[in-house]
């Protein structure tokens, strides 16, 4: 019988560690995601700027995976 290592989805300490940071981040982002032109719902407006920006990547991989997660 192979065993299989399975690397785990989220990491619940570094969403501890990134959650003050992360909601600070994303609160001062909205503003950006609910002005026209209103081409795109308010989800995929912040899905695309979180994306898009390497600092919100780096700075908080684990919540980027959960936005990857709740678009699905």
């Amino acid at each position: 019988m192979k065993i299989v290592m399975v690397q785990e989805l989220l990491n619940a300490n570094d969403l501890d560690y990134q959650h003050n940071m992360f909601k600070l981040t994303m609160k001062s982002n909205v503003t950006t995601c609910v002005i026209p032109p209103f081409d795109m719902n308010f989800l995929t407006k912040m899905q695309h700027l979180e994306t898009t920006s390497q600092t919100l990547l780096f700075n908080f991989h684990q919540y980027m995976k959960l936005v990857e997660l709740a678009l699905l």
